[in-house]
């Protein structure tokens, strides 16, 4: 250093989930990866690695080259599993944890808009949360509701437009795992991703705990990431994830994330 200052440590670590079993399934994580340290060079990117055979050498080579860190971590286990490793390592050495889907591209900014995300009692969320926007232009998920009507919770905005995140304010709301803030006090109070959940059940769960522990989850629609594939955001309530969820969450009441007309 010439100037005698000292290097500041990054305060939060991007945690991606990375799996590919084709040499097709490269590319995307790759420029998931460069547009993060592209946009968020402030930060740590882990790569939570779970592809099988060579493909798993060629995301480790990719990850060294942008300059992130990378672990190898079983093929057979889920996402949420992949994401506790970086839930574990996060608190331990003082960081937040961001959890950001690969074959996802987010705009400048984002992580600062989420960073500097508030609840509604004016202290840091204990969530934060973006908005994916799909290759046509429709919003794949901007958080969660639920549905009394359904009894059922949705992927808010679903194919809606981008353009009506210009024009929504902060939300509280549950957020999805495409780009999930997750402030370190908040994980050593909720603890780990249930692994036995998969999708967007996971995340969905994992912000309705923290709810429960009376943390704050907030959308923030500013903070955006382009899918270069579609991405369906809509939680899977039509089989073990339902009961699971609901097990997890029994005698919640919901209601406060109900539209008044669904």
């Amino acid at each position: 250093m010439t100037d005698g200052a000292a290097v500041q440590a990054p305060s939060v670590l991007i945690v991606v989930a990375a799996r590919a079993e084709s040499d097709a399934d490269l590319d995307p994580v790759l420029q998931t990866l460069v547009a993060l340290r592209t946009t968020a060079p402030e930060a740590m990117t882990l790569v939570v690695d779970r592809s099988p055979g060579p493909q798993g050498k060629m995301v480790e080579i990719a990850a060294g080259e942008v300059g992130c860190a990378y672990a190898a971590h079983d093929p057979a286990a889920s996402d949420a599993a992949a994401y506790n490793v970086g839930l574990i390592n996060a608190p331990k050495h003082g960081m937040d944890a961001c959890l950001f889907a690969p074959g996802v591209i987010p705009d400048a900014g984002w992580l600062r808009r989420l960073t500097a995300r508030t609840g509604m009692d004016g202290q840091p969320a204990a969530i934060a949360g973006g908005a994916v926007i799909n290759p046509d232009g429709g919003i794949s998920q901007a958080g969660y509701f639920f549905s009394v009507f359904r009894r059922a919770w949705s992927a808010r905005l679903r194919r809606v437009p981008e353009a009506l995140l210009d024009v929504t304010g902060p939300l509280l709301c549950p957020v999805g795992a495409e780009m999930q803030l997750i402030r370190k006090e908040w994980i050593e109070r909720a603890g780990l991703y249930d692994e036995v959940i998969e999708g967007p059940n996971a995340a969905l769960d994992y912000c309705l705990r923290v709810s429960a522990a009376g943390g704050q989850c907030v959308l923030e629609p500013t903070a955006r990431g382009r899918a270069l594939a579609e991405i369906d955001g809509e939680p899977d309530f039509t089989d073990s994830n339902t009961r699971r969820v609901m097990a997890n969450h029994a005698g919640m009441n919901f209601r406060q994330w109900a539209p008044e007309v669904v």
